[in-house]
């Protein structure tokens, strides 16, 4: 029976590598888009402000930041050849400026007490014709005309049109000359400084909120500091798992807190990006600003927002998915530390590909803001993709490599690895990089693409290889005998015994030299624990050769001395044996 989670891993690869090469392939609808007739004109773009509707173009007629009335005109197919027609923007510039015209000489004699406008409607040349009448004048002021373009729009009679226009002309206007009095103007600055006042009233507040979360994050940082291993031969393997969980516990933390400063941070910059454009609203002079601030930055601080906390809401859930994988033995692995370590990998990964997606999709929604089709974006996204690719190969070999390194679990978070030239334990691992701890405290950061060969010396379980030289006139017998009585009893004493997993091995007598006899001893230990076994049982050697009288092996020379030539017996000589240090 074929392992599930095996399939989860090999299924999702399988639709990472199919996402990859589509986003990596040409586009085959940009195949299809037909190419332009020689002969044809081509349309020139519209004009902000304008949509076209069939045989119709139209447009809104704005007045102190408000819209009044769409008015309608003909449709412009090349505005490079105008003729006798009006364009649609250019006509509601002309009734805009009329309308400016007007207030503009409605107060000029007196702010305190300005001139009466009277707006009316008059059938000119079979036209009905909107204007303006300024206090005692005789002299009207053409405002605007009704077209058959505008009836058609509208689906109304021209005369129940210019009606319906000429009230709204007329409420508009009253109202821009009450809101350009001197009473008027104090009541606005009053308040403006009001809105200010709360604004900054609001600020304050989130401030000391802000300050608080500052020192709880310092001194959960300073926790997770100090329950993070600082050497990179962790003799804390063993407690692995309860370190892990407990620094997992200080990050989730963490996290918390900045995801709370991360939406109050946004709360700061909504309340004076709205506080602001509620102060230029009151003013009739910068209402039309007000307008622009309520629009384009208002959608993409939202959508700014709107990612970010998608991406701090994910990490916490990655925090939970990672919970939830471990209570229910989802990634089944010989040992929970196994597990542990590549649960940890898995989510640092996940939130890799979390992030760029997330940005992805921002920056998508903010160029789709601007007027640009989510098709052309994604095709350029498209050849973009493709055009690196083929220009940055190394960082396609890294993510590549990076996959496999995590899908067959080569190594994880917390592992001691051996990658040539460097060793040390695995800090961090993503798509890219393979950043190392070693025994100085180097950070040692390796591209993936250029593992070819991984060393874990902390997988499933680990070994002390221990060659013992003695001198070799020891008695072999009597040695090996003490040996084993030292490896019983040390692995009878609890402490130790836990960071072994079965009783030190002596495999005899490797190899007889002139240096002495060399003992090869075998300790089964724990992921990661053979260096505190190696130190501790070398130590016990050493007590133990001290107490018995046996000598480490050295190399050892015969010197003999003969007499001179002057002497009686030529073959009365006598040897002197002694060690040559070596």
């Amino acid at each position: 029976m074929i392992n599930w989670h095996k399939q989860f891993w090999r299924w999702g690869a399988i639709a990472f590598l199919t996402f990859f090469l589509a986003i990596l392939s040409p586009w085959p609808s940009l195949a299809q888009l037909p190419l332009p007739a020689i002969n044809q004109t081509p349309a020139t773009p519209l004009p902000p402000g304008v949509t076209r509707m069939g045989e119709l173009e139209i447009t809104d007629v704005r007045f102190d930041g408000n819209t009044l009335f769409t008015i309608a005109a003909p449709t412009i197919r090349d505005r490079s050849k105008l003729g006798d027609v009006m364009p649609v923007e250019l006509r509601a510039e002309l009734i805009q400026s009329n309308l400016r015209r007007v207030l503009h000489s409605a107060l000029e004699d007196d702010r305190r007490s300005p001139a009466r406008v009277d707006i009316g409607v008059a059938r000119l040349h079979n036209a009905l014709v909107i204007s303006a009448r300024i206090g005692q004048a005789e002299r009207t002021t053409r405002l605007l005309t009704v077209t058959e373009a505008d009836s058609n729009y509208h689906q109304l009679p021209p005369e129940t049109l210019a009606q319906q226009w000429r009230d709204i002309l007329q409420q508009q206007m009253n109202q821009a000359i009450q809101e350009r009095t001197h009473a008027a103007l104090i009541r606005q600055i009053q308040q403006a400084v009001l809105i200010f006042l709360k604004v900054g009233a609001g600020s304050f507040v989130i401030l000391i909120v802000q300050r608080f979360l500052i020192r709880q994050r310092k001194h959960l940082q300073g926790q997770l500091d100090t329950a993070t291993p600082q050497t990179a031969e962790p003799e804390w393997v063993l407690p692995l798992l309860p370190h892990l969980r407990h620094h997992f516990f200080l990050k989730q933390r963490i996290k918390l807190i900045s995801l709370v400063r991360y939406l109050l941070l946004w709360v700061q910059v909504a309340l004076w990006l709205l506080g602001l454009a509620a102060i230029l609203r009151l003013f009739p002079m910068t209402r039309g600003l007000s307008s622009q601030v309520y629009g384009l930055p208002i959608l993409w601080m939202v959508v700014w927002f709107g990612t970010g906390l998608l991406n701090q809401f994910a990490d916490l859930a990655f925090d939970r998915i990672r919970v939830f994988w471990e209570q229910n033995n989802l990634l089944k692995f010989a040992d929970t530390q196994r597990q542990t370590l590549r649960i940890s990998t898995t989510i640092e990964v996940m939130r890799s590909l979390k992030t760029a997606v997330i940005y992805l999709t921002r920056l998508v929604v903010i160029l789709s803001s601007l007027g640009m089709p989510v098709s052309s974006i994604l095709a350029v996204g498209g050849f973009l993709a493709l055009a690196i690719s083929l220009g940055s190969q190394n960082l396609v070999k890294d993510v590549i490599n990076g996959l496999l390194i995590v899908w067959e679990d080569q190594y994880g978070i917390g592992d001691v690895v051996a990658i040539e030239p460097y060793s040390g334990m695995v800090e961090n691992l993503n798509l890219r990089i393979t950043q190392l701890r070693n025994a100085e405290g180097h950070l040692i950061t390796i591209p993936n693409s250029t593992i070819t060969k991984v060393a874990n010396l902390t997988r499933t379980w680990s070994r002390v290889n221990l060659e013992l030289w003695v001198d070799i006139e020891t008695n072999p017998d009597r040695l090996l005998s003490l040996l084993n009585d030292v490896s019983t009893h040390f692995y009878a004493e609890p402490e130790w015994q836990l960071k072994m997993l079965e009783r030190p091995e002596i495999l005899g007598i490797d190899q007889i030299t002139a240096s002495g006899l060399l003992v090869r001893i075998w300790i089964k230990t724990q992921p990661g624990q053979q260096w505190a076994v190696g130190r501790e049982f070398r130590r016990r050697l050493l007590n133990l050769m001290a107490a018995e009288g046996i000598a480490v092996g050295r190399l050892h020379q015969q010197l003999h001395l003969v007499r001179d030539r002057n002497g009686k017996n030529g073959n009365n000589e006598k040897t002197y044996p002694f060690p040559l240090e070596s």
